[in-house]
C-alpha cells in the first residue's frame, strides 16, 4: 500500500527545485506508512495480536486504503510524468496548486491513523480502550425543568442527516451567566449516553482545554500520563478517530474567543460539539441558540418545586411574581428557592426580604459602569487585552437586573448561615479565599496541608481539634453550604473531600470584598497553592492533583494580575512562590509556563538565584545549554562564588566570561561546617548554600552533556558533598546528585564506579518513594543504559524497555525525560540489529521534540544525529541522511556552538568527508 504514490512522489521531487511543502511531508510519510502497515500485517498473521486489537487495526488499515486510493488519483491529476508534454506539465502544475489544501487533509488523516497504529500493541503506548465513554462532571442538577424546545433544537441541528453526512456539526449555547446553559448542555449529554460517547471539555481557555484532554487521554489509555499538553491532545483525536460510536464534545464556558482563537484545532473529527458561552463572538463558530430567561410556567415551576410548595392558586400568583422580579433568571430562582424553603419565608413575604438584600448589592455594583476599562495584561511576547472579572455584570438594564438578582439570592443566603461570630467568619473566609483559586475542584487537602504550617492564620483554627486538622468539622461546614445552595457538587466519599461551586457564585464573593480585600485573598490563596505544591514534592502526586494543581496555579497567577497594585509586576507573595511554581511547571514539562512566571517575577529588581536555577534547569532539558551556562554563572556571580576547579581544569573565558578557581576552603567555612548535625529538608535550609549545591548540581549535568567531563566530576562531587552533609547520605535530594554521578561514570567508561552509585541511588530512593515513582524509574533506566555501554543487550532491555513505559506513564510522552527515554531505547535496538524498530522510536523522538517547546537543540540534533547515522547505512537513503546530519549540525551550532567536536563532525558528514561509525558510537541521551 502506498509504493505507487512513494514512485511518483519520488520521481516528481527529484526533478523538481522548489516543491510544495505538502509533496515533500507526504515523501517522508508514505514510507513510513508503508512499513507500519507492513509490521501490521505481519503481526497479524503471526496471531501476535489479540483479537480485539486486530479488528481495531483492521478497521485503521481500511480507512487508509480509502485514503491513499483518493490520494492517488489527486497525486495522478497534479504530478507530472516522463514524456509528458510542457502543456501536460502546466496544466497539472495548476491543478497542483488547486488541490494542495484538499492533499494536505489528507495527508493529516494519514498522520492521524499512524498515530493510531503507534498507540497499538506494537509499540509503548496503550491502545486506546474503545467502548462507551460519558465523561461528564458531577453539576447536573436533581430537577431540571423544562426547556424541551431548546433540547429538540439542538438535537435538530446534530442531527447526521439520511445521507450520513458525518461532518463536524457544531452548536452554540449562548446567554449570560446563570440562565442555565451548562445544565441545559448536561441535560443534553444525560439523553444523549445510550447513543453516543460523551466528553466534557472545560474551554475556559486554551490551558484548562488541553488539561480536559488529558483527562480524556487517560481514561482510553488508563495509566498514560499526559503531562504534555499536546501530546495528550494529538492522541486523543487520533485515538478517537477508530471510534464506532458517535461523539459527542461539550467546550463548556467558552467565554473568551478573541483569546481562545485556535479552539478548533480541538475538534475530533466527525463529532457532535456543543458549546456553552457568554460571549456574541462564539456565535460564528456555528449554529446558535439564545438561552435566555426561562418562561413564565417554567419559573413556576422550578421555584414552587424547589421550596417544596404546592401549586395552589395563592402560590403560584407569588411564585409568578418572584420569577418575574428576578428576571427569569434559572439560577436566581433556584437559589431563592433554597432560601424560601430552608428559612421557611411564606412565598408572600419574599419580596421585603428580598428588596433590603438587594439595597446592600447595588451598593457593590453601582461603581461598575458599562465604560470600566478591561484589564491589560503584558506579557513575554505580546499585549493581550483580557476582560475583567466583572466583563457580564456591564450596567445595562436588563443584565444588570438580572446580575443584582442572582447576587442578592446569595447574600440572602449568607444570612442562612446558622454558625455565629468567629465560626461564621471563619466559614465566610473559607468560602472566599476558595473562589480566588479554581472553582471547579477544590480538595480538602488544600486546606489541610496549609493548616500544618508554623503560625498560621487564626480563621484555621474553626476547623481544627486540638491543634490538628478535624475532617468532620471541614466536612459538616462543606454539607452547609451545599444546604444553602452556596456549593453545587460535593464528593465526601474519598479521603480528600472535594467541593466545586458555580462561576457565578466565585465572581460575587470577589465582588462583595473591598478592592484591597482582593489583593490579600490572592496573596493568601497563592501560599495555600504553594504549601501543597512544596508538600507534594515530598511524594509521587497522582495525576488528577497535578491537573488540578495547574489549574489552581493558573488561576492565582491570573487574580495576581488583575488584583495586585503595587509597583512590583508581581505580588510578594508570587514572587516568593515563583520558584515552587515554576518547578512545578517545569517537571511537567510546562516550559513556556516555567519561563513566564520566572521572567516576570524577576522584572523587579530582586531576583534570587533559586529563580535563575529554574530557568537554567528548565534551559538545559531543552538543550539550550549556552543560555543554562550563563543563567548558571549569574547564580555564581550574585552568591560570590566561582567554579571549584583543580588546577590542570581549563574553561574557555570568551565562552563563560570569567575566570574560575578553587575556593573550597572558603565553601567550607560558609555553608558545610556548622550543619554537620542538620536533618532537615534541603527547602529549609539555608537558601543561600541550597542555591550554591543546585547550581553545581546543574552545571555538572550541563558540562556532562557537553562532554567536558572532568569538570562535571568536580561539580557533581562537590554537590554530593554537600547534599550529604546537610540532608544526610540517604535523602533524596542526594539520591539526585548520586545518580548524576551514576549517569557521568557511564558515560566516562568507568562502569564498576557507575554501578556502585546507580544501585545506591536506586536504594535511596526505593526507601523514600517506592519503586514506582518517577525518579526511581529513571534511576533504574540508567542502570539499564549501564548494561547497554558493556553491551549486555538483552539484559539492558529487560530494563530498558519497561522502564520506558513507565516513564511515558509517569511524565507523558513528550516529557524531556521519556523523550531521552525513548532515545536511548532506539539506541539499543539499533545495537541489537532492529534498526526499523529503532527508526521508528527516532522518528517519534524527534516528533516529540519539536512539540514540546520552541528552543530545543541539544537532544533533537542528538536524535536526528543517530537517525541520520541510521539512514546513511542505505545506499538508497545517502541523501536523507546528508540532509538530517545537516540539521542536526545546525542545532550543535545553536546548542554547543560552531567548533564544538561534535557540531563539527555533524557538518562533515552532511559533507560526506567523513565516513559513518558504528551504531556503538552513538551517543545515549
Amino acid at each position: 500500500m502506498g509504493s505507487k504514490i512513494a514512485d511518483r512522489l519520488e520521481y516528481y521531487l527529484s526533478r523538481t527545485k522548489s516543491p510544495p511543502q505538502i509533496f515533500v511531508t507526504l515523501h517522508d510519510t508514505i514510507p513510513l506508512l508503508i512499513t507500519t502497515f507492513e509490521e501490521v500485517r505481519d503481526a497479524c498473521n503471526d496471531g501476535g495480536l489479540d483479537p480485539d486489537s486486530q479488528k481495531r487495526l483492521t478497521k485503521t488499515i481500511e480507512g487508509c486504503h480509502r485514503l491513499v486510493a483518493a490520494l492517488e488519483n489527486y497525486l495522478e491529476e497534479c504530478l507530472p510524468l516522463e514524456g509528458e508534454s510542457f502543456a501536460q506539465k502546466t496544466k497539472k502544475a495548476v491543478k497542483s496548486i488547486r488541490s494542495e489544501k484538499a492533499i494536505g487533509e489528507i495527508q493529516k488523516s494519514l498522520e492521524a491513523h499512524l498515530a493510531v497504529t503507534a498507540t497499538s500493541d506494537l509499540s509503548l503506548q496503550g491502545a486506546p480502550v474503545i467502548g462507551r465513554y460519558f465523561e461528564v462532571p458531577a453539576m447536573n442538577v436533581q430537577y431540571f425543568v423544562g426547556r424541551k424546545h431548546m433540547l429538540e433544537e439542538i438535537d435538530s441541528y446534530l442531527q447526521t442527516d439520511e445521507k450520513g453526512d458525518y461532518r463536524t456539526k457544531v452548536v452554540v449555547l449562548r446567554g449570560m451567566g446563570g440562565q442555565g446553559k451548562t445544565q441545559l448542555a448536561l441535560e443534553y449529554c444525560r439523553k444523549q449516553r445510550l447513543s453516543h460517547s460523551v466528553f466534557w471539555v472545560d474551554a475556559t481557555n486554551s490551558g484548562t482545554a488541553f488539561r480536559s484532554f488529558e483527562n480524556i487521554g487517560s481514561k482510553l489509555a488508563p495509566g498514560a500520563n499526559f503531562s504534555n499538553s499536546e501530546a495528550a491532545r494529538t492522541y486523543v483525536l487520533a485515538a478517537l478517530q477508530v471510534f464506532n460510536d458517535p461523539l459527542l464534545f461539550v467546550f463548556d464556558t467558552f467565554d473568551q474567543p478573541g483569546e481562545f482563537t485556535a479552539v478548533k484545532d480541538f475538534f475530533p473529527h466527525g463529532a457532535k460539539i456543543l458549546f456553552t458561552s457568554r460571549h456574541t463572538d462564539s456565535k460564528r463558530l456555528g449554529s446558535s441558540i439564545e438561552v435566555g430567561a426561562m418562561s413564565e410556567d417554567e419559573g413556576i415551576e422550578l421555584l414552587l418545586h424547589q421550596s417544596g410548595l404546592e401549586q395552589t392558586r395563592e402560590n403560584v400568583e407569588n411564585a409568578k411574581a418572584i420569577a418575574e422580579g428576578l428576571g427569569g433568571l434559572a439560577l436566581a430562582i433556584d437559589q431563592a428557592a433554597t432560601y424560601i424553603s430552608a428559612r421557611h419565608v411564606p412565598l408572600h413575604a419574599f419580596a421585603g426580604v428580598y428588596e433590603k438584600s438587594r439595597a446592600a448589592i447595588f451598593k457593590h455594583v453601582g461603581h461598575l459602569s458599562c465604560e470600566t476599562p478591561p484589564v491589560t495584561i503584558k506579557t513575554l511576547t505580546s499585549t493581550r487585552t483580557t476582560p475583567t472579572q466583572w466583563e457580564y455584570k456591564k450596567s445595562r438594564g436588563h443584565e444588570t437586573e438580572q446580575s443584582v438578582s442572582v447576587f442578592t439570592t446569595w447574600e440572602m443566603s449568607f444570612e442562612q448561615l446558622e454558625a455565629r461570630g468567629q465560626e461564621r467568619d471563619a466559614i465566610i473566609h473559607l468560602l472566599t479565599l476558595a473562589a480566588f483559586i479554581d472553582t471547579k475542584n477544590i480538595s480538602e487537602g488544600l486546606f489541610s496541608l496549609y493548616s500544618q504550617q508554623a503560625n498560621g492564620p487564626t480563621w484555621l483554627a474553626a476547623f481544627m481539634d486540638q491543634g490538628a486538622w478535624d475532617s468532620s468539622k471541614y466536612q459538616d461546614t462543606v454539607v452547609l453550604l451545599c444546604s444553602v445552595a452556596l456549593v453545587t457538587t460535593i464528593d465526601l466519599m474519598s479521603d480528600d473531600a472535594r467541593i466545586s461551586f458555580h462561576p457565578l457564585v466565585a465572581e460575587w464573593l470577589k465582588l462583595r470584598i473591598d478592592p484591597s480585600e482582593r489583593a490579600q485573598y490572592t496573596e493568601e490563596a497563592i501560599r495555600v497553592v504553594r504549601f501543597f505544591v512544596d508538600s507534594g514534592d515530598k511524594k509521587e502526586m497522582p495525576i488528577q492533583d497535578k491537573s488540578e494543581t495547574l489549574a489552581h496555579i493558573d488561576k492565582i497567577i491570573e487574580h495576581d494580575r488583575v488584583f495586585h497594585n503595587g509597583r512590583r509586576h508581581v505580588s510578594n507573595a508570587l514572587k516568593e512562590a515563583s520558584v515552587s511554581f515554576g518547578s512545578f511547571y517545569r517537571r511537567l514539562g510546562r516550559y513556556q509556563e516555567t519561563q513566564g512566571l520566572i521572567q516576570r517575577a524577576m522584572c523587579d529588581e530582586d531576583v534570587s538565584p533559586a529563580m535563575l536555577n529554574v530557568l537554567a534547569n528548565m534551559f538545559c532539558d531543552l538543550g539550550e545549554l549556552e543560555k543554562a551556562e550563563k543563567l548558571y554563572n549569574e547564580v555564581l556571580i550574585s552568591l560570590g562564588k566561582q567554579l571549584p576547579l583543580k588546577g590542570d581544569q581549563k574553561l574557555d573565558v570568551t565562552t563563560l566570561g570569567f575566570s574560575y578557581w578553587t575556593q573550597d576552603d572558603k565553601l567550607t567555612k560558609d555553608g558545610l561546617a556548622y550543619q554537620a548535625d542538620y536533618t532537615a529538608n534541603l527547602q529549609q535550609f539555608e537558601p543561600w548554600f541550597a542555591s550554591v549545591l543546585s547550581t553545581y548540581n546543574g552545571l555538572g549535568v550541563l558540562y556532562m552533556k557537553i562532554g567536558r567531563l572532568d569538570i562535571a566530576e568536580e561539580l557533581l562531587k562537590q554537590a554530593l558533598q554537600g547534599r550529604e552533609k546537610v540532608v544526610g547520605p540517604e535523602g533524596s535530594f542526594t539520591a539526585e546528585v548520586i545518580n548524576n554521578l551514576g549517569v557521568l561514570y557511564t558515560r566516562i567508561g568507568d562502569y564498576g564506579k557507575a554501578q556502585e552509585f546507580l544501585a545506591r541511588a536506586l536504594t535511596c530512593l526505593e526507601m523514600a518513594f517506592g519503586p514506582h515513582y518517577t525518579a526511581t524509574q529513571l534511576t533504574k533506566h540508567n542502570l539499564g543504559i549501564l548494561l547497554m555501554q558493556q553491551n549486555r543487550l538483552d539484559d539492558a532491555e529487560k530494563i530498558v524497555l519497561p522502564t520506558t513505559k513507565a516513564l511515558e506513564g509517569g511524565f507523558g510522552p513528550a516529557h524531556a525525560s521519556t523523550l531521552s527515554a525513548f532515545h536511548n531505547l532506539a539506541i539499543l535496538y539499533s545495537r541489537q540489529g532492529k534498526v526499523v524498530e529503532a527508526r521508528k522510536l527516532l522518528e517519534k523522538t524527534i516528533s516529540g521534540w519539536k512539540e514540546s517547546g520552541k528552543g530545543v537543540a541539544k537532544p533533537e540534533a542528538d536524535s536526528k544525529y543517530c537517525l541520520a547515522g541510521l539512514c546513511e547505512m542505505s545506499e538508497d537513503e545517502k541523501a536523507k541522511a546528508e540532509h538530517l546530519f545537516q540539521e542536526a549540525a545546525e542545532l550543535y551550532v545553536h546548542a554547543l556552538g560552531k567548533d564544538h567536536p561534535q557540531t563539527r563532525e555533524a557538518f562533515e558528514r552532511a559533507d560526506g568527508t567523513r565516513i559513518h561509525a558504528s551504531v556503538d558510537k552513538m551517543s545515549i541521551s
